[in-house]
């Protein structure tokens, strides 16, 4: 059923109320008219019964009575008046003086209790149409008190009085004849205001779906459609303001995405309305258990000052300045800044600073000259050594010459697996653009990393775990994502000790970049030493000796190999043991 449209219901509603005022004036009038009438009709026998009373008051005053004034009533005032006029004067008490009806003055009974004549007692005049039972005829009566006696006159209420009294028609007629004119006005009226409606009711439509078309919307010239014009400018600049601000949102959100800092939005229930994947990943660093959770934070220990903090914040209620608290926050070797600021609608920011970076570049520069020259002193001397014994004793047996020729083979390999790792990290700090990327599987890498190590973890007694997803897809270079899970593999094997678990996962993908877990159930690392870590050629056995192999660079490696894909990475001790590190590669 094809709904009713608005011009429509305010023709039919203005139609409505036009009808009933009409009715209600009509009726008004007509009753109106009756009245006057009425009182035309009382006023002429008004005139009668004042003529009456005048003739029975003179009559008296001759110095006969009322009661005697019959023959003289009948003489000289009845050849005047209408001859269907009925002339009746009564006494206070109701009795009949005089009747001019011969039929009626038969009747003797009290008329105090006529409806007119106890009018005319009480209000000194009063009328009243009735039937009389004593001639059988309806008459329009009319009484009036003079005092002494009452004059009632009555009219048969025939076909003439009842015409009379009738309203005229005329009114009824105009009204008739102008309602197709005022109908014309209405249906003019209701459609100026049905298309402003309508302009209006299409424009918000519209609107609703998002799709208003301003060059297509348009309202007549009527105060209801400058209306309409005004509501549409409004909401076209809110619009573009609605874009603006979006656009901001959008470029803010962008700019929090690729903070420096972990930075996350709260509402005034600490329930996370934002947090950038920097943020995740530092939270994770501090708490004990890794968590894409972060309404963890408010149980951990290490957030109880800012827990504190906002439960003051929240109890001041405070609107005048923004409130602002800063603390650090030290774990695994590092030092992470947190600070909150807490807006007047109680949600809050808290950001989250990595502030070891700098300390460790100023460390690693400072002993970087120091270190590369050490490192590789010791295999030059060694292979100088073995070569200067071959060259000054010719006589050596042809064992020690090939014992010797080993060892500074052994030396020369050790140099060039240090030329070719500090290479690598000198690549991918200064020309990572030349490195290729392409998608990859991170759980394929990782199982062939462990496949190719089965025997040195077989040798060590170790088990090695891959509990990263099949299809984990990073976008990267293979050679640096190989040397992550690589370094991170043979670092456990060199220091984690016999009969223990190497265990690799992904425990987050929030679609932009994968969260990983590398841990072993070793010894550890001492806390002091757990920051100096990725230091280029830092080890942590005592007097830096190199039994375990290695060039010193591994971990670093792993550093620089995880900043290529735009990823971060900590490292700590694990409470059940062992060392674990967290990192995030961009997807």
């Amino acid at each position: 059923m094809k709904p009713i449209t608005y011009k429509a219901k305010l023709l039919i509603n203005f139609t409505l109320i036009f009808v009933v005022f009409a009715v209600v004036l009509v009726l008004f009038q007509q009753r109106r008219e009756t009245t006057y009438r009425r009182e035309l009709l009382e006023t002429r026998l008004r005139t009668y019964a004042d003529l009456t009373a005048a003739e029975a008051q003179l009559t008296s005053d001759t110095g006969q009575t009322v009661s005697g004034t019959d023959s003289l009533v009948r003489q000289s005032l009845l050849a005047t008046l209408p001859g269907d006029l009925r002339l009746t004067i009564i006494s206070r008490q109701g009795k009949v003086i005089f009747e001019s009806d011969a039929k009626a003055s038969r009747q003797t009974e009290d008329h105090a209790g006529r409806p007119e004549v106890k009018r005319a007692v009480t209000k000194t005049e009063g009328s009243d149409i009735r039937h009389s039972e004593s001639t059988g005829v309806t008459y329009f009566y009319f009484a009036k008190n003079y005092g002494g006696f009452i004059v009632r006159v009555a009219l048969p209420y025939d076909d003439t009085v009842q015409n009379f009294m009738k309203a005229d028609n005329i009114f009824l007629w105009f009204v008739l004849l102008i309602f197709p004119v005022v109908l014309v006005i209405l249906i003019r009226l209701s459609d100026r205001f049905g298309k402003a409606i309508a302009s209006l009711r299409h424009f918000i439509d519209s609107a609703e779906r998002g799709l208003v078309d301003y060059d297509h919307i348009s309202f007549p010239h009527s105060e209801l459609g400058d209306v309409g014009r005004k509501v549409t400018h409004c909401y076209r600049r809110l619009e573009e303001t609605g874009r603006q601000i979006a656009a901001e949102r959008e470029r803010l959100i962008r700019h929090f995405h690729y903070f420096e800092e972990g930075i996350a939005i709260f509402s005034a229930d600490r329930q996370k309305m934002y947090a950038n994947p920097r943020f995740l990943q530092y939270v994770n660093t501090i708490l004990d258990r890794p968590t894409a959770n972060l309404n963890a934070i408010w149980t951990a220990e290490e957030m109880k000052p800012a827990v504190e903090f906002l439960d003051i914040t929240e109890k001041q209620q405070t609107t005048a300045d923004v409130p602002y608290f800063k603390f650090n926050i030290t774990t695994g070797g590092n030092w992470f800044a947190v600070q909150l600021l807490v807006y007047r609608d109680a949600t809050f920011e808290m950001t989250i600073a990595d502030v070891t970076r700098t300390e460790k570049n100023k460390l690693l520069k400072q002993q970087m000259s120091n270190n590369i020259t050490h490192e590789l002193r010791t295999p030059v001397s060694s292979i100088r050594g073995y070569l200067e014994t071959l060259t000054d004793c010719p006589g050596l047996s042809e064992a020690k010459k090939q014992y010797f020729i080993q060892k500074a083979h052994s030396q020369v390999v050790r140099l060039t697996d240090l030329i070719r790792d500090v290479a690598l990290i000198t690549k991918t700090e200064e020309a990572p653009e030349t490195l290729p990327k392409e998608r990859l599987d991170v759980s394929a890498v990782v199982a062939d990393i462990f496949e190719e190590l089965q025997q040195p973890l077989h040798d060590a007694h170790m088990t090695a775990v891959n509990a990263v997803p099949k299809g984990t897809m990073v976008t990267g270079n293979y050679s640096l994502l190989y040397s992550i899970f690589r370094n991170l593999t043979e670092n456990s094997l060199r220091y984690a000790g016999e009969n223990t678990r190497l265990v690799a996962e992904c425990y987050n993908d929030d679609g932009e970049y994968a969260y990983f877990l590398f841990y072993d159930t070793g010894v550890g690392v001492p806390e002091e030493h757990l920051k100096r870590l990725f230091e280029r050629f830092y080890r942590v056995t005592e007097g830096r000796t190199r039994d375990c192999g290695g060039t010193g660079l591994g971990l670093s490696i792993v550093r620089n190999a995880v900043a290529f894909h735009s990823g971060t990475i900590t490292v700590r001790n694990r409470k059940e043991g062992g060392l674990e590190f967290l990192f995030t590669l961009k997807k």
